[in-house]
This record gives C-alpha cells, structure tokens and sequence, in this order.
C-alpha cells in the first residue's frame, strides 16, 4: 500500500517505512463485549493540519489507518519522541 497524503485530513510531512514484519508497538483495545482487540503498530507519520503551527506524531497499523496520535511541537520533537519506538533519523522519508 503507497503512503497517504493525508491521514485524518492533516498532510503527511514524514513516514516511516511499513513495515508489517516489524511491530513498533501494540494497541489494545476493549470492545463493548468485554473482548480485546490488538491492532500492532507497524508505520509512524508526522503530519500537520492547515492553520495549526504544531505537528502530530501518527502511530499506524498495516493499512496507515491511524490508532493513535501525540500533539507535539515541532517536527523535530516528533522525531524524537519516535526514538521511544525505535525508530531514528535515518529511519524518516520527507513527502
């Protein structure tokens, strides 16, 4: 699958390769039902909304479906907090 332009409607600035051999990190999520449901994390993008001056750090699944997001403030502190999942500055590609 080719990288998004857009994920929940902000532009993509910098990806991660997806690489679905590599689990970055797991969510877990509880269902109505009392079940689990894991969705492992296996890309991360940095993108920004029109007129926001601030960044978000996106963690995805297989599919670059967004599972959860940091609000950071620079896109250099994106690329930092992404170190915490193993991921360095040789590991981002620039849209």
């Amino acid at each position: 699958m080719s990288i998004p332009l857009e994920l929940d409607g902000a532009k993509v600035l910098m990806y991660t390769k997806n690489d679905t051999t590599k689990q970055l990190s797991l969510m877990v999520f509880k269902e109505e039902d009392g079940s689990t449901n894991e969705v492992p994390i296996t890309a991360l993008a940095i993108a920004q909304y029109d007129k926001d001056d601030r960044y978000y750090l996106f963690l995805c699944d297989k599919v670059w479906e967004v599972q959860n997001d940091y609000l950071l403030d620079s896109i250099e502190e994106c690329i930092g907090f992404a170190e915490g999942f193993g991921i360095f500055n040789e590991d981002w590609s620039e849209r």
